[in-house]
Parts: structure tokens; C-alpha cells; sequence
């Protein structure tokens, strides 16, 4: 069963930000995975989650994402709770975004948010290390300690219903 995304929204925002790292799988052109940790920033935009990562753009990453552009961001915390994210992941482009991403990293307090992003100065969002991409999540899972402590095992899952232009990858789960 799938959940609104309204009754994940809070629990999921405040667990990403609590972990503030996670980790995150790409999958290369012949089927197999890689992880790494990433710091993605997610928000809530016209009630569906959308996340954002400043990453370099690895010649391994880059030929993951241009074989497949689904990635998984796996969230763990030491209490337990447990989000993952299966999302579309696509390199930010265009300096209006850009300067979206770099204003959300220097506005959004630590840890979660970067404050100082001197690493990218002078140049800013011309920097050539300042690589932002976009998540566009599919599917939330998300399961607090205190239901597994309680004896639920069920996560809470969102899925979005896709538009005539979005194709989602097959799901089983």
C-alpha cells in the first residue's frame, strides 16, 4: 500500500536531516552497483520530495548516470530509523538552478546545510568542481525505530503516479 506523501513528509525531512549523510548506489551500463556517500539537501515542493547534492562529477558517476540516471539514497540512523529514496538523478545544467542549489547548501543551517562554501569561491556556481544534481524521488520507504521496537515492520512507502512524460523504472517492491 501507498501512503500520501503528506504522511511521510515530516518524519522523512527530519530523518534525512538528522543523518545529514547517506548513502548513495549507481549502477553502471553492464548491471552492477556502486555505492558512495553523498550529503544531499531534500525539500517539499508542491508536496512531493525533491533532493539536491553538490557532487564531483567523477568520469565512474558520470558513466553510471548517463547508463542509468535511477540511483538509491539509503539513510541510517543509529536509533534505527531508516529512510531509502529511489530517485532519477540528472546534472544541473543551467545557472538558474545552479544558483537555486547554492543558495539552499548556504542557506539551510548546518549540518545539513553548508553555510561557508568558500571550497567554490570566487567563481561560485562557475566553479568547475560546483557540480549540483537533482533527485526526483519515485519511491520513499521510510521505518521509525519505535514501530520496529513496537513490533511493526512495515515501512511506510510513497510511490508517485507518474505524468504521461515521467517513466518510472518496474518496481517490485
Amino acid at each position: 500500500m501507498t501512503d500520501p506523501f503528506e504522511a511521510l513528509a515530516e518524519d522523512f525531512l527530519a530523518i534525512t536531516a538528522d543523518v545529514v549523510y547517506c548513502t548513495v548506489t549507481t549502477v553502471d551500463g553492464a548491471g552492477r552497483p556502486r555505492s558512495r556517500i553523498m550529503h544531499p539537501v531534500f525539500e517539499v515542493v508542491d508536496g512531493r520530495p525533491r533532493g539536491w547534492a553538490v557532487t564531483d562529477r567523477s568520469p565512474v558517476k558520470t558513466r553510471h548516470l548517463a547508463a542509468n540516471p535511477f540511483v538509491c539514497c539509503s539513510y541510517w540512523s543509529p536509533a534505527h530509523n531508516t529512510v531509502t529514496v529511489d530517485c532519477e538523478a540528472r546534472w544541473v545544467e543551467d545557472d538558474d538552478t545552479k544558483q537555486y542549489v547554492w543558495d539552499l547548501f548556504r542557506d539551510t543551517p548546518p549540518p545539513l546545510g553548508w553555510g561557508d562554501l568558500a571550497a567554490y569561491e570566487p567563481e561560485r556556481i562557475a566553479h568547475p568542481l560546483f557540480h549540483p544534481l537533482r533527485l526526483t524521488p519515485w519511491r520513499v520507504q521510510l521505518l521509525r525505530a519505535e514501530q520496529m521496537m513496537a513490533g511493526d515492520f512495515s515501512p511506510r512507502t510513497w510511490r508517485a503516479v507518474p505524468s504521461t512524460a515521467q517513466q518510472l523504472p518496474p518496481s517490485t517492491a
